[in-house]
């Protein structure tokens, strides 16, 4: 084996003391990819200054990197990492589930309902649910109504529900009102004291009935007499009364 040139390139193969007794700098070379490949572990030649394993990043390329997309150790640019994967839509029954639970709370702690009802659920999104329902009470001569609506959020088997409420109320005639008020008008009538009998609804708002009594004139005398008792939107109640009819007993 013949002398060692000293500015001569190392081969391949050559000893690590023939490579280290040759020194290289970025305008040795005529572009970066040909700086790149003489980037040793240990950077003998000082070819990558800011040490991010690039050798003589000033240079023109071609290079063994893509340019404005960062350092990688002189390898090839890495793609795009690929997007999350979409979280699960949101489980119809899940958010069922989750609205009767909303729904069964506020019958419990509304006093004037007494019973709901599930009309439908309808998906409104891929991670949103509505669902409606019908609740109704009854607290003495008023009855109550509400439109529920249960709104559920959540992704897979994970929901959270809001609940949203319209309640209307509206005072009810009853047998009972209907009745009090008839005695009063056919008592005014008969002058005495009455019985009531067929009292019969007529619709939400109107009763009608038939009162009996007695008398003594000349001749013991039996007489009946028609009622009608009706309740105005206000809440105020009206008897009435036609064909008074008195017959000897």
């Amino acid at each position: 084996m013949g002398a060692f040139a000293p500015d001569a390139v190392p081969e391949a193969g050559a000893s690590s003391i023939a490579v280290a007794s040759v020194d290289y700098d970025c305008a040795d070379f005529a572009n970066q990819a040909e700086a790149e490949e003489y980037l040793s572990p240990g950077d003998p030649y000082n070819l990558d200054a800011d040490g991010d394993g690039i050798a003589c990043e000033d240079l023109p390329c071609p290079c063994s990197y893509s340019p404005g997309g960062g350092g990688g150790g002189g390898g090839a640019s890495q793609p795009a990492p690929a997007p999350p994967p979409e979280p699960p839509k949101l489980m119809k029954s899940v958010a069922k589930s989750e609205a009767w639970g909303k729904a069964r709370r506020f019958d419990r702690r509304t006093a004037a309902i007494r019973g709901i009802r599930l009309d439908r659920c309808s998906r409104r999104s891929r991670y949103r649910v509505d669902c409606r329902f019908h609740a109704s009470g009854r607290s003495g001569d008023k009855v109550t109504t509400c439109t529920v609506r249960v709104i559920v959020r959540g992704k897979g088997s994970v929901a959270s529900a809001k609940l949203q409420a319209t309640c209307s109320s509206e005072l009810i005639f009853t047998a009972s009102r209907a009745r009090k008020a008839m005695q009063a008008d056919a008592e005014s009538v008969a002058k005495k004291s009455v019985g009531i009998y067929d009292l019969e609804r007529q619709s939400q708002v109107r009763f009608t009935a038939l009162a009996e009594w007695t008398q003594t004139k000349q001749v013991p005398e039996e007489c009946s007499l028609e009622l009608f008792a009706y309740m105005y939107p206000s809440g105020e109640v009206v008897a009435s009364h036609r064909n008074l009819s008195c017959r000897p007993i």
